[in-house]
């Protein structure tokens, strides 16, 4: 039992989490609500690379796929039982990071438009001048910060749909840029 709370501290050490964990069922909220906050941009988007945790993430039946694409980190978190965001579910998200961009894309099940307007996420509009893909629909957006001389790119939630998404099936994008960091 005491080389759980070691491994247990040794976890939220590493992912940044607080609190104080007393059982299995506090140890796998603690941990999914880390996802939820850096799904939603208020915390880092974050790599586990830990063969420790990971082995500890997979007991909690989060199982992670990694993939490395010439500079781009991949990471995906699957996880048995969906994570419940405000009003949506989510039961995958994907970590990416260029050392430029690293982000959490999700793909949730639910109510777009009232997620988008609980998080208080504006529609884009197809006139205006964002980079949007040509065959997505409905499209929110939400910047977390605010463009300063310092920070020229601001964290952003993206929320849409695509060509191939089923109703009532959308991607929720955290976005942070690195190279905002003086």
């Amino acid at each position: 039992m005491k080389k759980l709370y070691l491994l247990l501290g040794y976890i939220l050490f590493f992912v940044s989490l607080s609190g104080h964990a007393s059982s299995d069922v506090t140890q796998i909220a603690t941990v999914k609500e880390q996802f939820k906050t850096a799904l939603l941009c208020q915390s880092k988007p974050f790599a586990i690379k830990d063969k420790k945790i990971i082995a500890e993430l997979e007991k909690q039946k989060i199982t992670i796929k990694n993939k490395q694409q010439d500079k781009i980190t991949e990471i995906e978190y699957h996880f048995e039982q969906p994570i419940k965001i405000k009003n949506v579910w989510v039961n995958m998200i994907r970590y990416e990071s260029d050392n430029f961009v690293t982000s959490f894309y999700a793909k949730a099940k639910g109510d777009m438009h009232k997620f988008a307007k609980l998080i208080g996420a504006n529609a884009i509009l197809r006139s205006c001048e964002e980079p949007i893909p040509l065959n997505d629909t409905d499209i929110y957006r939400k910047d977390i910060t605010p463009i300063t001389d310092n920070k020229l790119y601001p964290d952003t939630i993206i929320i849409g749909q695509d060509k191939d998404s089923k109703p009532n099936e959308f991607y929720v994008i955290c976005s942070k840029v690195e190279a905002n960091e003086p």
